[in-house]
């Protein structure tokens, strides 16, 4: 896994000489043709977070379920646990910590956030992205490096790895350096998953706070 880490890292900082860089027009229809392979997934993460200065900030594991359209859960472990879970109409983000739960309409927006770059429309990219493609050859590993044409959007770059049409890992880049890394390891790929699944029933005594 270290060397995978590793590997992945550097080609996320400077890419690497052997990445062949795919003509513009051609970069956005090959990301949507490889997310559109993905139906519905199960994977554990690993995710990564630092700050401006590349200091840790943050290492947490957990498990990922999507399901198109707009269904997703995300799940981590401790020691900072969490639930995010949408049901394509709601979202819902639990703390247990904090005993508080944030309930909001879902943003359809594609690519707002990771999950929903995943559980949205595709097709809907390029309309919010710049998008560039590199292939490696030695590899045949694709790197996709997405920047948002809306200035709002959380974060000023994505770059997604697919490797054999599998999605491998995401790194994002904040408006102030702060950099988030996540590593897949696909549990199932298009496989149906019960949209229980994809449902949040808070224990009682919860904050709630609900925003329109």
């Amino acid at each position: 896994m270290l060397k995978y880490f590793i590997a992945g890292w550097l080609a996320c900082i400077g890419g690497f000489v052997l990445a062949g860089e795919v003509a513009p027009e051609q970069a956005a229809p090959k990301l949507t043709d490889f997310l559109g392979g993905i139906q519905s997934m199960e994977a554990e993460f690993e995710q990564w977070v630092m700050d401006a200065k590349q200091n840790a900030l943050q290492n947490v594991t957990g498990t990922l379920w999507i399901q198109r359209p707009g269904q997703f859960r995300w799940d981590t472990n401790d020691p900072f646990p969490q639930q995010i879970v949408s049901d394509g109409k709601e979202l819902r983000i639990y703390d247990p910590d904090l005993e508080q739960a944030t309930i909001k309409k879902l943003d359809q927006q594609v690519g707002n956030t990771p999950a929903l770059l995943l559980s949205g429309d595709p097709s809907k990219i390029s309309e919010r992205f710049n998008v560039s493609a590199y292939h490696f050859d030695k590899t045949g590993e694709w790197r996709f490096d997405l920047r948002p044409k809306d200035e709002e959007t959380m974060f000023a770059l994505l770059r997604v790895h697919f490797y054999e049409k599998r999605l491998r890992d995401m790194y994002l880049e904040d408006n102030l350096g702060q950099t988030t890394r996540i590593e897949f390891k696909p549990v199932q790929v298009n496989q149906p998953i019960p949209d229980s699944r994809f449902e949040l029933e808070l224990p009682e005594g919860v904050d709630v706070i609900r925003e329109n």
